[in-house]
């Protein structure tokens, strides 16, 4: 992660990531997020049905008195939001972008602020939302840069690839 003892020419030395790269660590992240959403739902299932004395009714699949109101929801993009903000903050990327080599910084190279995370994880879906016009933006721009980029002042750029050690014998 670029910080303070890292050099930010070192990041700004690296290729910019692509469209595809991107989308693809989206949808890796889409899959934790499911992950965190269902620990998200047992726990609030778990907790509204002991203290808030709540009657889901499973036999007629209807959890809705449970998990379908506005508290609920908003816990949804909660959890969503945080592990976003985590991963940026703590080490510029999400496991996604782990796994595509792709890390996010501010344009000097360095971690993004809170203020920047809050900007990328509110303008992310509107990019998304619009047929992907927010992502697809990238392809006209010489430096790549979606809109969730441009409005907190940060980008993405690939990683190289880790060379293999070769064994002797």
């Amino acid at each position: 992660m670029p910080d303070s003892t890292q050099a930010p020419t070192q990041f700004n030395q690296l290729p910019r990531a692509g469209v595809l790269p991107r989308l693809m660590a989206l949808i890796y992240d889409a899959l934790i997020i499911a992950g965190l959403w269902m620990v998200y739902g047992f726990l609030a299932m778990l907790i509204a049905s002991t203290f808030g004395g709540l009657h889901c009714q499973p036999e007629n699949v209807d959890y809705t008195p449970c998990v379908g109101g506005p508290l609920y929801q908003l816990g949804l993009v909660l959890v969503t939001a945080g592990y976003f903000f985590w991963s940026w903050r703590a080490a510029g990327q999400t496991i996604g972008m782990r796994a595509w080599r792709l890390m996010v910084a501010n344009n000097n190279g360095m971690q993004l602020s809170w203020y920047q995370c809050f900007l990328r994880a509110l303008v992310g879906p509107v990019s998304l939302g619009f047929f992907c016009l927010g992502f697809l933006w990238g392809y006209f721009r010489v430096d790549r840069a979606t809109w969730h980029d441009l409005v907190s002042d940060s980008e993405v750029r690939q990683l190289p690839k880790k060379k293999k050690d070769k064994k002797l014998g």
